[in-house]
């Protein structure tokens, strides 16, 4: 399938260096403390260790997503029993990472397509 090439190289730059759009990664985690995604006690580092966890199950589900005409590459996997979303740009860039509570009904919303699982993307270059 056309495309695998970039959603990987969009995953192996988000795995080498998270980078947030300015001035976002706390909001995000304040965000997350707020909603009970993460403890209280949580760190951007704690935050940014299951943005990596997720990135590297291979069975995660790998979703193409547009927005504003703009795509997006989504990973979900199940870590520490909850359901965890994570979005970034085409250049790797963070768009956002959080907990699913319905992920099936979430990722049925217009916008999502179903690419495959982790290691099934990885597998076809």
């Amino acid at each position: 399938m056309s495309g695998y090439k970039e959603i990987v190289k969009a995953i192996k730059a988000v795995r080498a260096q998270i980078r947030w759009k300015p001035n976002s990664a706390m909001h995000h985690l304040q965000k997350r403390k707020s909603r009970g995604h993460l403890p209280a006690n949580a760190t951007l580092k704690d935050y940014e260790n299951i943005i990596l966890k997720v990135l590297q199950n291979k069975s995660a589900k790998v979703y193409h997503y547009w927005y504003n005409r703009m795509p997006y590459v989504t990973v979900v996997s199940a870590i520490e029993n909850k359901h965890w979303l994570v979005m970034f740009s085409y250049d790797g860039i963070l768009e956002s990472c959080f907990v699913l509570e319905r992920p099936e009904r979430y990722l049925d919303k217009p916008g999502f397509e179903r690419i495959g699982f982790l290691g099934e993307v990885y597998n076809e270059l």
